[in-house]
């Protein structure tokens, strides 16, 4: 452009903008200089500052994660310290229980010192656990733990998982567990010597149906009622309201049965009530069997989905017992040889809600009235495969049965002696009347020089109380008159006869009579029992007359008084008596054994009893003893049976994740989830029971089984990231002494330790012992987790300072370029100020022209 213009300085124009963009250089080089900062407002770096500001955020949040870390750490060693001592605690418990085994040196007392020991210790872990806390969280009471329970599975609604997870770290929320039966196992006991194809001799197990026997007993008169296979509400049959009495109390029209029992999975209940008077007409015993009959079926449908879904193995039959002594008892019968554990609770109860009697429980491999409980329809209790499950590995092992005790039932007899007047002992059948005369009746006296004398004369009108003890220890009472009329005043089923005139009608009496029956069979009844339920009355050779229980039982009290009230009138000149007290003739027991298998630990049981026997401790920590649970039969004998095992085997997956195989009774079997994106993997540990109830195989299209695991989760959660879930969580279970051991369910814990005799001793090493491996895996958990968080305090330390790095080389300025730029602009400022005044004197050289 040609310098021939002034109007418009157009070369000084161009100096200025390059002098003012110069100077705006120098001033962002002068405040990056004077802040250390390359990017100080979002021009500066727009793509930049977002990048910077993030990696300033994850580096922020990674440093409060660091704090987090370490105060987990902190937590962790508060609980550590308190789970030491409790460890101690227990270990101690272990010697004392020890040393309390060792009968044959420490006597009653010395073992009763032991366990105040115990007592301390016990104290000591209860309050450890109870006052453990940080800040205001205790840490050893439970309130930080996981609880995951079982639900129904969605498929094959059929099947049962009677097992609860171990461990997990599953969120809340539901999680889902597959699985599938991969090979069927078996289980049986055969005999170890010569025996018929049906009886295994030594463990009296007979593969006959698993049948109970009702204690409840329905009478009428001295006899069991008689029942049809009724199935209506008024079948053929006994009324229930027809002079018919219910464990030794009679029956009003307005009284009402309730019944509650258990199915034969033993945990499943059932329920149902009936009225003696139903829908005005008397009921018949077979159809009040009906009825529990209806009852459980209803249940066992329910517990399955309906009645096409029970399992046929699962079904039982309720049924009345049709002969024997048996009569007037009902029968829970499995509808196949398996395994059961079905019982029955009757109560009677009158109009106004009261309950008049009860009778609960059930009979399995007892002798009832002596006789066989089911009186040749089969072995009650037993089977050849009523064993409800084993961790044995698969093989052969010998169970032997030692230390055998016969059963024998409570016998209670008076000490008087009925005799005639010559002295001979009465008949029981003789009428007590000669003529007319009542004097034949006479009571002890002696012989004198072959003459009978001393006797006490029963006259008309004498009383006789009768107090009878049951074998519960509770008592009850009754009156009967002597009324020696020929051919008149004996037993018979007048509910307002008590009288008798015989010996046999005095045992009648005593084996029938009740006080509380309304004559119209209308009225509210109070209840009161008047006669045995569980005994008989007999009259021996010896002329006595004796008290026999119905069952075998060690801790029998049944006793009973007969008091001989004598009026006055005839030689007697005053009323006097005679108390004739039961004297004990043998005591009760039940049939017993000891049992122990593959040279484990021995345990006493008696006819029936379902037990658990164990073998050998294993040697590997944290390894359980392997056991079997099975029924005793009876008819024990002293040998060796054989026990062959082989165990299902089963797959499972969690939540889609990887397949894993086990076995029935294994412990810690771990499933992982399917896990996707780097998810933590979530897993769930189960100690699975001897029995697992899942049939589905694997083959073809069968799904199998799932089981839904509903999951809380109120563990202690750490952030350990600068992002959403980014934790971790782990549980600390109820550590007190109540909770440690085998469970509160289960009436094992260390709280329940009772070192003062033996059994109790052993029983406290096994607590003691399964405590101790909750406490190693409580304290193992938080361990790993001490040297897991130690190791994201590392990782975190590391990952903030590369974010931090990383943020200062987008953020930061470069001092050595930026001085460089400064040095380089302040040059070109003053440059181009120079320029800028050429610029502006090179347009007055034109003003020369105009002079």
């Amino acid at each position: 452009m040609g310098i021939n213009r002034i109007a418009t300085n157009v070369t000084s124009l161009s100096a200025q903008r390059n002098v003012n963009q110069t100077g705006l250089n120098l001033q962002r080089s002068i405040e990056r200089l004077s802040s250390g900062l390359r990017i100080n407002r979002a021009g500066d770096d727009a793509a930049g500052l977002t990048v910077a500001n993030r990696l300033r955020t994850q580096s922020q949040g990674l440093n409060v994660a660091i704090a987090n870390a370490q105060d987990g750490i902190n937590v962790i060693s508060v609980a550590e310290g308190a789970l030491d001592e409790t460890t101690n605690r227990l270990s101690r418990i272990r010697e004392l229980a020890l040393q309390a085994a060792n009968t044959g040196v420490n006597d009653f007392g010395a073992r009763s010192a032991l366990q105040d020991e115990v007592f301390q210790s016990i104290d000591e872990i209860t309050r450890i656990a109870n006052t453990t806390l940080f800040s205001n969280n205790f840490l050893l009471k439970g309130d930080f733990s996981i609880t995951s329970e079982l639900k129904n599975g969605v498929q094959n609604v059929g099947a049962n998982l009677d097992v609860s997870p171990v461990a997990s770290n599953l969120g809340n929320g539901t999680a889902f567990l597959n699985i599938r039966q991969m090979k069927d196992g078996f289980k049986q006991i055969t005999a170890g010597e010569a025996a018929g194809a049906q009886q295994i001799l030594n463990t009296g197990i007979t593969n006959q149906s698993d049948v109970a026997v009702s204690l409840a007993l329905f009478t009428e008169g001295a006899v069991g009622l008689q029942s049809t296979a009724a199935t209506g509400l008024n079948a053929t049959g006994d009324n229930l309201q027809d002079v018919s009495f219910f464990s030794g109390v009679s029956l009003a029209r307005t009284d009402i049965f309730t019944f509650t029992g258990v199915l034969s999975d033993g945990v499943t209940a059932f329920n149902g009530a009936i009225s003696v008077n139903h829908v005005g007409t008397s009921i018949t015993f077979g159809a009040f069997v009906s009825a529990v009959g209806t009852a459980i079926a209803d249940a066992e449908a329910a517990l399955f989905g309906g009645t096409s879904n029970v399992p046929s193995e699962f079904r039982t039959i309720a049924s009345a017992a049709t002969s024997g002594s048996n009569q007037g008892r009902i029968l829970l019968r499995s509808s196949q040889t398996a395994f059961s554990e079905a019982t029955l609770n009757i109560s009677l109860v009158n109009a106004n809600g009261d309950i008049k009697t009860s009778s609960n429980g059930v009979a399995r491999a007892q002798e009832i009235g002596n006789q066989s409980a089911l009186a040749g329809q089969g072995q009650v209790g037993n089977l050849v495969t009523a064993i409800t499950g084993s961790t044995f590995a698969d093989g052969e092992f010998d169970i032997q049965v030692e230390d055998v005790q016969s059963a024998q039932q409570r016998i209670v007899e008076n000490s008087l002696i009925f005799r005639d007047g010559n002295g001979a002992i009465l008949d029981k059948t003789t009428s007590l009347t000669t003529s007319g005369n009542s004097n034949t009746m006479l009571l002890n006296g002696t012989f004198v020089s072959g003459v009978f004398t001393g006797g006490t004369t029963l006259r008309t009108g004498d009383t006789v109380d009768f107090t009878g003890t049951t074998s519960d220890g509770n008592t009850f009472q009754s009156t009967f008159t002597f009324n020696p009329v020929p051919g008149a005043g004996d037993f018979d089923t007048d509910l307002n006869d008590f009288t008798f005139s015989s010996i046999s009608g005095l045992v009648s009496e005593l084996n029938f009579r009740t006080r509380d029956y309304d004559a119209t069979a209308t009225g509210a009844t109070d209840g009161i029992q008047t006669r045995f339920e569980n005994a008989l009355f007999t009259f021996t050779a010896g002329g006595q007359v004796q008290l026999i229980d119905d069952l075998g039982q060690t801790d029998s009290q049944s006793n009973f008084t007969l008091t001989f009230n004598f009026s006055s009138g005839g030689a007697r000149t005053s009323n006097s008596t005679i108390q004739d007290d039961g004297n004990l003739i043998k005591e009760g027991f039940a049939e017993s054994a000891t049992f122990r298998i593959d040279g484990g630990e021995a345990i006493r049981a008696q006819a029936g009893d379902v037990v658990t026997l164990f073998g050998e401790e294993s040697t590997a920590e944290g390894v359980p003893s392997p056991q079997v649970t099975l029924r005793v039969g009876s008819g024990f004998t002293t040998g060796v049976d054989n026990f062959e095992n082989q165990r299902d085997l089963y797959a499972g997956k969690l939540n889609g994740g990887p397949e894993v195989t086990f076995q029935a009774g294994d412990q810690d079997v771990v499933f992982l989830s399917q896990t996707t994106g780097g998810e933590a993997a979530k897993f769930v540990t189960f100690d699975f029971d001897d029995v697992i109830d899942v049939t589905s195989t694997f083959t073809g299209s069968d799904p199998g089984f799932t089981v839904l695991i509903s999951t809380v989760n109120k563990g202690l959660n750490f952030q350990i990231g600068s992002g959403a879930d980014q934790n971790i969580k782990f549980s600390l279970g109820d550590l007190r002494s109540d909770n440690l051991g085998f469970g509160r369910d289960s009436g094992r814990t260390v709280s329940n330790i009772d070192i003062t005799n033996l059994t109790g001793a052993n029983e406290a090493i096994r607590i003691i012992d399964e405590a101790l491996d909750q406490v190693n895996r409580t304290r193992s958990i938080l361990g790993a987790a001490t040297n897991r968080l130690e190791s994201t305090v590392s990782n975190l330390t590391v990952a903030s300072e590369n974010l931090t790095a990383s943020e200062s080389r987008i953020r930061d300025a470069d001092i050595a370029a930026e001085t460089t730029r400064f040095t380089q602009n302040q040059v070109l400022l003053q440059a181009g100020v120079s320029v800028l005044a050429q610029a502006n004197f090179q347009s007055q050289g034109f003003l020369q022209l105009l002079g």
